[in-house]
């Protein structure tokens, strides 16, 4: 009897040392009471030969949260290549007289380009507006007895998904996409705030959006959490704000998105110059709501002033990626669609990437997609699919180099600075994470040495706390690497 209880306490001690370092992490993870009653889905993939060597569910569609990004970026990157642009064209209508007076309207020609005015650009937030300055100087160009046009038709009005949650919408984080993008699609909100359940003063908005207004239902809380949300449809300039920010805080600050980035450039624009003596006699408006009017648009002119590029795709895309940036990855959809049709949406930049990827022998049947970004909560992939399109892109040294440098290191940087921190296997990872309630899940490459695989899990209705299950996921992931 002694000898029988020594073998099965060996047998279980093996059972937990080959869970840490054997390769059966994946099924002793899903057998944990965490995540018994969760759907898991779980895939590797060889690169060099494209046969799967660990999975679990791999073919069932979940909800992937942020990690929809890499499928978004990757459509991107084969399609255009990390080195291609695009422009945002300046451009004007009518005459200019001997006295540098235009007699006509100045437009801007967007392209959706994300990094105009982008904090998160290669360039200063001021280049494009130092550099129409300086255009305008340099044609003599003095004075504009006419109006600053957004042309915002490149891309259709529905920047703002139907289907992401409403409790989203008119945050930083859900800013509508549109034909044209500026600062970010950002403000932020600078409050003042007293004593627990008094109501938070507003102190300031930047930058200034003309006509922006706020009902104010926010309260002071002791929860030293920002708890603040700000509710409002695009193109309206009322925004509404709910929630709590933390108690006695002389300086706060909650971000929202513009509600039509268009109209605000044109407005900034026009300030701008008339702060810099070439003055601007008409009202700033936007082609949208010439258009809403029943006014005639002026098609494009010869008058081409300047064309603006964007940063390089593979800067838009590390962006993307390593950040987590939601309004690039919603653009990076409708340039997508850009490649098959004149005018960008959110459902033509699906039904693009799905046509690409079938043409590459790679069947996305079952992929539900309706953004680009992965807000939505009935986005559904699965993890197979994900590691067929990152195995694909893999094949081109090129595009997986530009691609790993657009992925954060776990235990290092990005959103998964603070996972697999200290691991084994850690540097040899590029890893994207994605999360909202009740979603985990991770995707991207593991290299070592010659060894190439495309690695991705997504955690759906997990009952556990997530600093908990990471924990977990940490255990089944370094496991499953190590037996590779």
């Amino acid at each position: 009897m002694n000898k029988f209880i020594k073998y099965v306490f060996v047998v279980l001690l093996g059972g937990l040392f080959h869970f840490s370092y054997a390769g059966t992490g994946i099924s002793m993870f899903v057998s944990l009471p965490d995540v018994r009653s969760a759907s898991v889905g779980f895939c590797i993939i060889d690169m060099e030969n494209g046969k799967v060597v660990s999975s679990h569910d791999a073919e069932k569609t979940l909800l992937p949260a942020s990690v929809l990004k890499l499928l978004t970026s990757a459509t991107a990157l084969e399609i255009y290549g990390g080195e291609h642009r695009f422009y945002t064209d300046t451009e004007y209508s009518g005459t200019v007289d001997n006295d540098g007076v235009l007699h006509g309207d100045l437009y801007i020609r967007g392209c959706g380009d994300p990094t105009l005015g982008s904090e998160y650009g290669m360039r200063p937030v001021s280049a494009y507006r130092e550099c129409l300055l300086n255009e305008l100087r340099q044609v003599g160009i003095s004075r504009i007895e006419g109006r600053i046009i957004a042309d915002d038709s490149g891309f259709d009005t529905e920047g703002v998904s139907p289907k992401w949650l409403w409790e989203d919408v008119g945050n930083y984080f859900a800013a509508g996409c549109y034909g044209i993008n500026y600062r970010d699609n950002t403000y932020r909100l600078s409050l003042r705030s007293g004593a627990k359940g008094t109501i938070p003063v507003i102190t300031g908005v930047e930058p200034k959006v003309p006509g922006l207004q706020f009902s104010n239902y926010l309260i002071a809380s002791i929860n030293p959490v920002d708890s603040a949300y700000i509710y409002g449809a695009p193109f309206s300039l009322r925004r509404y704000i709910y929630g709590s920010i933390p108690e006695n805080r002389p300086h706060f600050v909650v971000k929202g998105d513009l509600p039509d980035p268009a109209r605000f450039m044109a407005e900034e624009i026009t300030s701008f110059l008339n702060d810099r003596q070439i003055g601007v006699t008409g009202i700033p408006i936007t082609v949208r709501m010439l258009k809403e009017e029943g006014k005639k648009v002026l098609p494009k002119s010869s008058n081409i002033l300047f064309r603006y590029p964007s940063d390089r795709l593979s800067d838009i895309i590390r962006i993307v990626n390593h950040n987590s940036n939601n309004l690039y990855a919603e653009t990076l959809l409708r340039w997508i669609a850009l490649d098959n049709y004149p005018i960008a949406s959110a459902a033509k930049g699906v039904e693009v990437l799905k046509r690409f990827w079938k043409k590459k022998g790679i069947a996305l049947d079952n992929l539900i997609m309706y953004d680009g970004n992965g807000l939505s909560p009935v986005n559904r992939v699965s993890t197979e699919m994900l590691c067929r399109v990152l195995v694909s892109l893999g094949s081109d040294p090129e595009l997986i180099s530009v691609f790993c440098s657009s992925l954060p290191r776990p235990g290092v940087s990005g959103t998964v600075r603070s996972f697999l921190k200290n691991s084994q296997v850690s540097n040899n990872l590029w890893l994207k994470s994605g999360s909202m309630a009740h979603v985990q899940s991770y995707a991207g490459y593991y290299i070592s040495g010659s060894k190439k695989y495309a690695v991705a899990v997504i955690v759906n209705n997990f009952t556990c706390p997530r600093l908990r299950l990471r924990a977990s996921l940490e255990k089944m992931l370094e496991a499953e690497l190590k037996s590779l």
